[in-house]
């Protein structure tokens, strides 16, 4: 089977988008019946990897955003969670936790993630704004494991020839 290397980049991006899946859960208000302008509701993210032809994730970032801030924004969690940085790269500033923003990337402490297992940002929360729709949209950044893809020190088949002495 020929291999093109340039096609492994494509490869990854595919995967990302057609195997690993993100659940958002319904927002449910702090206080008990609908959302309401100036109150918090909490939800959950699970991401989760394919159990058939999945490979192993590493650099797992969750990025997280709503559509309206004038309705809806996101409340920064606490660091035990997950660290929220203002971007994508590790290097980015860290949002400071209670904090509202539209925008968050949110690196949890456990940043792999195997095939076919699913992980969980429990307790998110978010603050109603003013009147209105907003969505909260997730999507994963993260890593193919290059150790799980390209194995090391893997052997060949063996050969055999019979030799007769005599």
């Amino acid at each position: 089977m020929p291999i093109v290397l340039s096609d492994i980049r494509t490869a990854v991006q595919t995967y990302l988008n057609t195997n690993v899946t993100t659940t958002i859960s319904a927002v449910v208000p702090a206080v008990p019946g609908t959302l309401n302008p100036g109150e918090e509701g909490t939800f959950n993210v699970t991401i989760t990897n394919a159990v058939v032809g999945g490979i192993r994730l590493t650099n797992v970032v969750y990025h997280l955003t709503t559509s309206n801030s004038s309705v809806l924004n996101l409340k920064v969690p606490a660091a035990a969670t997950a660290v929220a940085r203002s971007g994508v790269s590790s290097a980015s500033p860290v949002l400071a936790p209670n904090a509202f923003v539209t925008e968050m990337f949110l690196f949890p402490v456990d940043n792999s993630l195997d095939v076919g297992d699913s992980d969980s940002l429990n307790g998110l929360k978010v603050k109603a704004i003013g009147l209105g729709n907003a969505d909260i949209t997730c999507h994963v950044h993260a890593d193919p494991d290059e150790n799980y893809l390209f194995v090391k020190g893997e052997n060949s088949t063996t050969t055999n020839r019979a030799v007769s002495v005599v």
